[in-house]
């Protein structure tokens, strides 16, 4: 008889604990939620219904391996409760997913590069040489090339709008260095290399230079494995 009675007594906790539990689960409580379905099982461990609660919350938690136990351990216990081969499911397909996002994260934290077909250094310099930008759009650089292009035909603008002012301006004769008797080509040499000129022209080579090192050495490295190149 006092075995029937303690039988009972720990029943009616365990039925006190899974109330709370879910309770707690249903206020979004589900750490304390888990820590209760686990004192129930402690209490009972043939009990499947403190099984099926603490898979519901681990799998709440994206616990799907350890849901998928819970789940497992509750079939065993009671294998005529149809809704767990669901809820096995659902555990496998969480537990597949936090794989996918870990092996994700480690790729990502190991510097993993995407795949990007290597690109010829020279053909690469050779396209920015012609016109700056190029290169970079043959590397993948969209955005970089694009940026490179406008920048560069804004500046050829800008600069064969100074040499002009400067030049049609010059004191070398009364109408400028264009527009006189003849051409002074030493006149006009000191116009283009002197004033605003000179620094239009400096911007101008400067924005060559730079797309045409940075295209071939963006293919150099698209070429290793350790690196793309792509910006």
């Amino acid at each position: 008889m006092s075995e029937e009675r303690s039988h009972a007594d720990t029943q009616m906790q365990v039925r006190e604990l899974l109330g709370r539990a879910t309770l707690l689960r249903a206020k979004g409580n589900r750490q304390e939620a888990l820590q209760l379905a686990e004192q129930a099982i402690a209490l009972d461990e043939r009990g499947w219904e403190a099984q099926e609660l603490r898979g519901d919350i681990l799998l709440d938690l994206n616990r799907g391996e350890q849901a998928m136990q819970a789940y497992r351990r509750a079939r065993e216990l009671n294998a005529n409760r149809a809704v767990l081969e669901e809820k096995i499911g659902r555990a496998a397909i969480s537990r597949l997913a936090v794989q996918q996002t870990t092996n994700l994260s480690q790729q990502l934290l190991a510097g993993a590069k995407p795949n990007v077909p290597p690109r010829k250094p020279g053909t690469a310099a050779l396209l920015s040489l012609l016109v700056p930008g190029l290169g970079q759009l043959y590397n993948g650089q969209v955005l970089k090339g694009f940026i490179t292009v406008v920048l560069f035909m804004l500046v050829l603008t800008l600069t064969g709008m100074a040499v002009r002012a400067e030049v049609s301006t010059s004191p070398f004769s009364s109408r400028g260095v264009l527009y006189g008797p003849r051409l002074d080509a030493t006149a006009l040499l000191g116009e283009l290399f002197s004033g605003v000129s000179l620094i239009w022209i400096l911007l101008l080579l400067a924005i060559y230079i730079y797309s045409v090192a940075d295209a071939g050495l963006t293919a150099s490295r698209s070429m290793t494995s350790d690196e793309t190149g792509i910006v």
